[in-house]
């Protein structure tokens, strides 16, 4: 029978992201309970006995030995087993042993009893499918011993779990094994082991056999090893004030019993420490996920283990698994069509600029990969890759939600409908979908902290250059401990641009301005933070303004000290802005916003040429990704801080807004784009020293005014942000500068004493620069009256400084987290305008804006 079988294709994993399945879909097909109690299986077949092993058993016996090399997969899959239903875990990799060691943990964890509750007393039997096949006469026979293992493990109402090893073979047996009747009744509990290629040949390609599986794929442990090497060197650093974030440590003292048990995010200084592992076990907590090889884990435990934690010198940070939430004539005002055809340049053919060979990771609610304005010219989809870390059980290339449809079509939609006038930024990108957001566009933060860990294992398998995140959580903990924002900073480290909505919290119910409402992970220095402008539906930028509900800075994450002093992070955000407002992108077919809210769409079909409008800094953010992906193509070797230069450099201001509101300014592609192609192509600019010349010879700055369709000129900001003040000069573009490096921050070279900003020439920037020591408020003139906004001061309405508990205007008191007058911030636990508590752990969702009382666009 060895004739028969077909042999396993060795696919690269790069081929398998194309179609594998959700790694972590949920089971809401189910149709049958599966028993939760001791189940013994007393009576099989001789077949049975003869090729199957009882893992359970042999890991009673003590001949298993506990393995954490792949803890994250077989968490994964003990979370699909646990909730049953139709769906069967499938583990996807190359190597059989790889396979058979992770299934081996899972039965090692049922004998011990430290699996999930719905696990415990079931056997887990190993199918020798080598065997059987090779054992086999006819193929009549073949079929007739897999029925009757199939049997056997289905009479059992779900005490076995058979593992088979090569599932695709036995698939491909069709009905006489019973193995797809026993699925649809939901008779039986199944885990298959494929490699990449034959899960994609013989699975994924039957849209009726896919139905029953869900792929759990390994992770590069090369790739993933390295980057929690690194990160595992440097474990201590960076990490402030008090190791329980402020939201727990209030859950903590509401709940002083600490019984009640919550999902948190921990940051261990070695998540496999035996000490550890063994505190979890004494305190009665569960590890849910691990987040790839790192030492961030999800665990499941009561509050009153916290306390041992935080004392047990065990851990770095310990944060809620808080919830994550969602945040169109594009090409002519921000300036991308001027610049579409490029010229010949230092050896370098003419080209067209349109992202070609960049990858834009879109980590959102799903693609709809289907539709035509995701096809390339040979009209195969650019959407290269689809995973999906939520607990929706829909296939992967499903948007059931409809957001991230819409906002991959803004960074890279190539959509002749229109005449082509609802086209994106780069609009022959390659496209990543990572789902984070379930079918409700809701999420968790150990969700993102999967897709964005999956983005730094496989950033070079699809060239990922440029990562958008069109969601946000409450910002609490200050970006040093705040776990998404570590993530941003490796990603960053790694050579990865990331943009990060601000937010659409800009006015409470009463229309009043708000302030610090920057959710992470647009909170970290590391991300390029995007507000929301509005273009008031016109190419021109002559009536362009800010959008009122876009998120205004500072950022409010804050560390405590030991005394308990709130010390908050108080950075410049947003880094810029960008059209945000009734935009016109894609329409995933029959998705739940437009179906929901009929206003949204621009016509009543649901066909893979449809569009909708949206607004909101989440249709904002990905037009700066598109924007980032064609700077890279013009110059592949630019290091993010460069990408981050180059936008806010040539920003345009907009007339009526402070820097807490837009930032630099106006997103300017144009400009952008020129003075990108001016710059040497002919160096890793991240190896460079301070002072270098970035520039050839005979270079001349760039005209720092963009023109637009309607020969409106406009200047360029000429200055970058940061942290708490900006900096000027052209030098920024001519000398490479310290703070351009991966793992420099432009704000780490900024000095304040005596009252005074400087910049350190000796070490992070080049002489010739210039430091500004006030932010600039909507009228133009200087915040606080000269006073240097730091990381203690409050910002009150629009352009005054003032300190915690400092008596200002009409007699309010300004502590920490109190509102005041019209329009502004602050900190935790404040009810602000309609009701909506901000901070102390509280989501606040990035909620898609329907409209903004402006013109739209048609």
């Amino acid at each position: 029978m060895k004739s028969e079988r077909r042999k396993s294709s060795i696919i690269t994993q790069a081929a398998a992201m194309l179609v594998l399945a959700s790694m972590f879909i949920g089971n809401a097909m189910a149709v049958t309970t599966f028993r939760t109690d001791t189940i013994r299986v007393n009576t099989v077949s001789p077949i049975t006995a003869k090729f199957t092993t009882d893992l359970t058993q042999l890991g009673r016996e003590g001949r298993l030995v506990e393995d954490l090399s792949y803890e994250s997969e077989m968490i994964r899959l003990m979370s699909v087993l646990a909730e049953g239903g139709v769906r069967q875990p499938v583990i996807v990799d190359e190597a059989k042993q790889t396979q058979n060691n992770i299934v081996e943990q899972l039965a090692l964890r049922i004998a011990n009893g430290s699996a999930p509750r719905a696990l415990l007393g079931r056997t887990v039997l190993k199918l020798d499918a080598d065997a059987v096949f090779s054992n086999a006469a006819t193929a009549e026979e073949l079929d007739s011993m897999l029925a009757a293992i199939i049997k056997d493990a289905a009479s059992s109402k779900g005490g076995v779990i058979l593992f088979i090893d090569d599932l695709p073979s036995v698939v491909l047996r069709g009905e006489p094994t019973g193995l797809t009747a026993a699925l649809a009744e939901g008779k039986i509990a199944v885990i298959g082991g494929s490699s990449a290629g034959e899960y994609a040949d013989r699975i994924e390609a039957d849209a009726e056999i896919a139905g029953y599986f869900s792929g759990i794929l390994v992770a590069d442990r090369a790739r993933s090893s390295a980057s929690a090497t690194a990160a595992a060197a440097k474990s201590d650093e960076g990490y402030r004030g008090d190791n329980v974030s402020p939201d727990l440590r209030d859950m903590m003292q509401k709940d002083p019993s600490g019984k009640t048990r919550i999902d948190v995010i921990l940051q261990a200084k070695n998540a496999d420490n035996p000490a550890l592992r063994a505190l979890f076990a004494s305190g009665q907590a569960r590890i849910k996920d691990r987040i790839g090889t790192s030492n961030t884990i999800v665990v499941n435990l009561p509050l009153s283990l916290l306390g041992s934690l935080s004392t047990s010198g065990l851990i770095n940070y310990v944060s809620p698994d808080r919830q994550t939430n969602t945040t169109g004539h594009v090409e002519d005002t921000t300036g991308t069509t001027a610049m579409r055809s490029q010229a010949a340049l230092n050896g370098r053919a003419a080209y067209t600029l349109d992202g070609t060979g960049i990858g834009i990771a879109v980590v959102d609610s799903g693609i709809a990969a289907s539709h035509n304005g995701f096809k390339n010219s040979g009209n195969n989809s650019r959407v290269v890759a689809n995973v999906n870390f939520t607990n929706s059980n829909i296939s992967d290339n499903a948007d059931v939600y409809g957001h991230g449809t819409h906002v991959a079509g803004l960074a890279a939609g190539n959509s002749s409908q229109g005449s082509g006038a609802y086209r994106g930024v780069a609009t022959n990108a390659n496209i990543i979908s990572v789902k984070v957001l379930n079918n409700d566009g809701v999420g968790n933060t150990s969700w993102l902290l999967n897709g964005l860990q999956w983005i730094l294992d496989n950033r070079t398998t699809y060239n990922i250059r440029v990562v958008n995140l069109s969601l946000g959580t409450t910002a609490v903990d200050t970006y040093t401990n705040d776990p998404i924002c570590l993530k941003v900073k490796q990603l960053a480290e790694a050579g990865v641009v990331v943009i990060a909505a601000s937010g659409n919290l800009g006015k409470n119910s009463a229309g009043l301005k708000m302030y610090g409402q920057i959710h992470s992970p647009g909170s970290s220095p590391y991300a390029i933070t995007v507000g929301a402008s509005n273009s008031m539906g016109t190419a021109s930028r002559l009536d362009d303004s800010m959008a009122t509900y876009s998120s205004r800075g500072p950022t409010r994450s804050f560390y405590r000290t030991s005394n308990g002093t709130a010390v908050y992070d108080n950075l410049i955000k947003p880094d810029i802005v960008a059209p945000g407002n009734r935009l016109v992108s894609y329409k995933a077919p029959n998705n739940k916003m437009s179906i929901a809210n009929a206003s949204l769409n621009l016509d009543s079909t649901n066909t893979s040429d449809s569009m909708m409008y949206m607004s909101g800094s989440s249709m904002s953010a990905p037009l700066v990704a598109g924007a980032a992906a064609l700077l890279l193509q013009v110059n592949p070797n630019l290091t993010p801080n460069m990408v981050r230069m180059l936008l806010q450099y040539t920003a345009q201001p907009l007339i009526g807004a402070n820097t807490f509101e837009q930032g630099a300014g106006q997103l300017n592609v144009e400009g952008a784009v020129r003075l990108a192609r001016s710059l040497r192509t002919d160096v890793d600019f991240n190896t460079l020293t301070k002072g270098t010349t970035m520039v050839p010879a005979l270079w001349v700055m760039p005209s720092t005014v963009s023109t637009f369709t309607d020969n409106l000129a406009v200047n360029w900001s000429q200055m970058v942000i940061g942290k708490y003040t900006t900096i000027s000069g052209s030098n920024l573009v001519s000398q490479f500068q310290t703070v351009y490096k991966r793992n420099e921050l432009i704000g780490n070279g900024v000095n304040f004493s005596n009252g005074n900003f400087s910049l350190n020439t000796a070490n992070h920037f080049s002489t010739g620069l210039s430091v500004n020591r006030n932010i600039n408020t909507s009228s133009g003139l200087p915040l606080g009256a000269g006073t240097p906004y730091l990381s203690y001061g409050v910002l009150v309405g629009d352009g005054v400084l003032v300190g915690d508990g400092v008596l200002v205007g009409d007699g309010v008191l300004v502590g920490d987290g109190v509102l005041v007058g019209d329009g502004v911030l602050v900190g935790d636990g404040v009810l602000v305008g309609d009701g909506v508590l901000v901070g102390d752990g509280v989501l606040v969702g990035d909620s898609v804006i329907y409209g903004d009382n402006t013109a739209c666009m048609q």
